[in-house]
C-alpha cells in the first residue's frame, strides 16, 4: 500500500502540495485528473523520490522513500522521459531490466510483439519516432515487474489502438499490481472509472461520479471556466 501523510511542498511562496493525505491499495488501477498547476507530477516526483517534501510522510508498503528496497517497489514512467539515443532498443531494456531482480525477460518479447517493436528493438532509440520511444519505455516497465507502475501521461501521443492494447495490458496486470496513471485522457478516465482521484489546490479527493460529471466539474474550475466563457463570447456569433 502507498499511504501518504500530511504531505506539503512549495515552491518559493508558492503552495503546489499542501497537508496532502491518501492512500493508494497495492493493486487495481488509480487515474489521477486535474487542471495543469495542480499539482499532479509534483505528487508524482515526490512518491518516486525526485523531489523532498517539505513536510509529511510517504511510506510504500511500510517502506520510507530513498533506500533501494523502497526504489526496487515501482516504475516511474514519467512525462519528459530521456531515452539514451545511442543504445539500440534492446540495449536500453536490457540495461534497465537489469537493474531490477524482478525483471521477467521472458516477457519482453511478446511485450515487444504486441506494441509492433519487434523489427525496430535492433535499430537505435535515435532512429525512433515520440511514439516508438513510449512503446519501448511501456514494454520495459511491465517487463520489470515491479510492485507498481508509476505513469504521467504515458498515453499520450500514441495512436489510438496503442492506447487499447496498453490499457488492456494495465487492466490485465493490475490484478496483481498497482498502477497510477496522472491522465488528461478521456478514454482513460472511461476505461478505468473505479478508482479516479481528482487533483486540485494541492489536495487530491476521490470522485465518485461519471465521467461526464467529471468533465463537467473541470470545467467549472476558476481557470478554465473563464477561458470557456472567452470562448463563448468571442467564437459563437460571427
Amino acid at each position: 500500500m502507498l499511504e501518504i501523510k500530511n504531505l506539503s511542498k512549495k515552491y518559493g511562496k508558492q503552495v503546489i502540495i499542501e497537508h496532502l493525505s491518501t492512500n493508494f491499495s497495492q493493486t487495481g488501477v488509480t487515474v489521477i485528473v486535474g487542471i495543469n498547476g495542480s499539482g499532479k507530477t509534483t505528487l508524482l516526483n515526490l512518491v518516486t523520490n525526485l523531489l523532498q517534501p517539505d513536510s509529511g510522510q510517504i511510506l510504500l508498503d511500510g517502506l520510507k522513500p530513498g533506500s533501494r528496497e523502497y526504489k526496487s517497489k515501482f516504475f516511474y514512467l514519467p512525462s519528459d522521459f530521456y531515452l539514451p539515443s545511442f543504445m539500440t532498443g534492446k540495449e536500453y531494456a536490457d540495461f534497465v531490466l537489469s537493474r531490477y531482480d524482478t525483471s521477467n525477460y521472458n516477457q519482453l518479447p511478446n511485450l515487444l510483439n504486441i506494441l509492433d517493436m519487434t523489427p525496430s528493438q535492433s535499430k537505435t532509440i535515435e532512429s525512433y519516432s515520440f511514439g516508438m520511444k513510449k512503446k519501448i519505455q511501456i514494454a520495459v516497465a511491465i517487463a520489470a515487474n515491479t510492485d507498481y507502475i508509476i505513469a504521467d501521461e504515458i498515453l499520450g501521443g500514441l495512436d489510438f489502438d496503442t492506447v487499447i492494447l496498453v490499457q488492456e495490458i494495465f487492466a490485465t496486470i493490475s490484478n496483481k499490481k498497482k498502477i497510477i496513471i496522472v491522465s488528461h485522457e478521456r478514454n482513460t478516465i472511461d476505461r478505468f472509472p473505479d478508482d479516479v482521484r481528482l487533483m486540485r489546490k494541492g489536495t487530491v479527493d476521490s470522485f465518485t461520479g461519471s465521467p461526464d460529471e467529471l468533465t463537467k466539474f473541470i470545467k467549472q474550475e476558476s481557470v478554465l471556466h473563464d477561458k470557456l466563457i472567452e470562448i463563448q463570447k468571442h467564437f459563437m456569433h460571427p
